[in-house]
Order: structure tokens, then C-alpha cells, then sequence
């Protein structure tokens, strides 16, 4: 039968279990069940249970109102997560954060000497300072691989791999933020292998 454990495997805030039961109780009929997975370090997803019958081997984890599915294979990976949901510009969502996801830095290249070196270095601070604090949470990390000719190559780990939203983070976010602040960049290319992930989700 399934298994009853404290919710501290999965601290979630108030405004995310607000929005959780919005979503529910919009459901027809009402919906009182969730299913969160981790398939591997860093990478969460949520999905509706309707039929609101766990399987034999999941944690079931009572919050006010709804209850959380886990499977025995996602609880390693979400032990010590929370979830948050975020507002944003765009009208925000829901935000995984575990302190145990901590993803592996890829070794960083030296710049080259000259104005491509200079810009180089720029680049850099950017991602270190603004962007990989970000995709962190996310188990997520964005390495620089080459800058020549105003093309910046980046290669995207972690979490970031294979994600279905991998292209939208690059072009719409990262781009977007360096470019507003070198304008000597001129675009950014993607040179991760997503297929080699482990996100099935993801579609080139």
C-alpha cells in the first residue's frame, strides 16, 4: 500500500499551493490529486492525477486541501526540494528549488589575448554574475564554449540539457541579456548535444 511520510520531503509555499488548488478545483470535475517526478537531479515536473488513486509503491504527502504523489524513484532527488510559484512579466509559474541540485561546472576555457579575449571575459562575468545563479535552481548551467566574430558558442548542462525549453532560455534570455549589455555580440549559437539528455521532452 502507499506510503504516508511528514511533507518536509517537499516543502511547498503558500502561493504555490494556492495556485495548485486553483488549477484543481478549475478541473471538471474538481481534481485533489498531483503527481510530482524527478527523473534525475535538477529536473522536476508536475502533472494532474484525476483518477486520484496512487500506485502501490508512492509517498502520499497531505497539504491543505490537495495531496502529492511521489514515486519511489523521484524521492532521493526531492528530498530537501520546495516548491515556489513565481511571478513574472510573462504571468508567472511554478519554480523548483533544492539546495542539494548543484550542477557540474564544465572546465572554463582561457580567453584568448586581444578584443576578442576582452569580450570574452565579459561574457563570462555575465553568465557567472547574472545567469547561472538563475538556471541554477533549476540544476541548470550554461558554459561558454568559444567567442569569435561576435558569435558567442554556448553549450548548455544539468538540468538545461535536453529540456524542451532549452532554445527559449538561450535565444529569448540569455541572448537577450548579454547583448543588451556587449553589444559587440551579435548572436548566440547552441552547441549541446539535447539529444544526449535524458529529457524526453525535448523537440529540436
Amino acid at each position: 500500500m502507499e506510503r504516508e511520510v511528514d511533507e518536509v520531503l517537499l516543502e511547498i509555499t503558500d502561493a504555490a499551493k494556492e495556485k495548485i488548488r486553483t488549477v484543481l478545483e478549475g478541473q471538471e470535475p474538481v481534481v485533489r490529486t498531483i503527481r510530482v517526478s524527478a527523473p534525475f537531479r535538477g529536473k522536476y515536473s508536475m502533472s494532474l492525477e484525476p483518477d486520484e488513486t496512487p500506485t502501490v509503491d508512492d509517498t502520499v504527502l497531505d497539504y491543505d486541501g490537495f495531496q502529492v504523489f511521489i514515486d519511489t524513484r523521484s524521492q532521493r532527488y526531492l528530498d530537501g526540494a520546495s516548491l515556489n510559484w513565481v511571478d513574472t512579466a510573462a504571468g508567472g509559474g511554478f519554480q523548483f528549488d533544492n539546495p542539494n541540485d548543484v550542477p557540474q561546472q564544465a572546465a572554463k576555457k582561457e580567453p584568448p589575448a586581444g578584443p576578442e579575449g576582452a569580450i570574452w571575459r565579459q561574457i563570462q562575468e555575465v553568465l557567472d554574475e547574472q545567469v547561472n545563479p538563475a538556471v541554477a535552481s533549476h540544476g541548470g548551467v550554461i558554459t561558454l564554449i568559444e567567442y569569435k566574430d561576435g558569435v558567442a558558442y554556448m553549450k548548455m548542462g544539468g538540468g538545461c540539457q535536453g529540456c524542451s525549453s532549452a532554445s527559449a532560455t538561450l535565444k529569448q534570455g540569455v541572448e537577450r541579456i548579454l547583448r543588451d549589455q556587449i553589444p559587440e555580440l551579435v548572436e548566440i549559437l547552441d552547441v549541446t548535444d539535447h539529444a544526449g539528455g535524458r529529457n524526453p521532452y525535448y523537440a529540436p
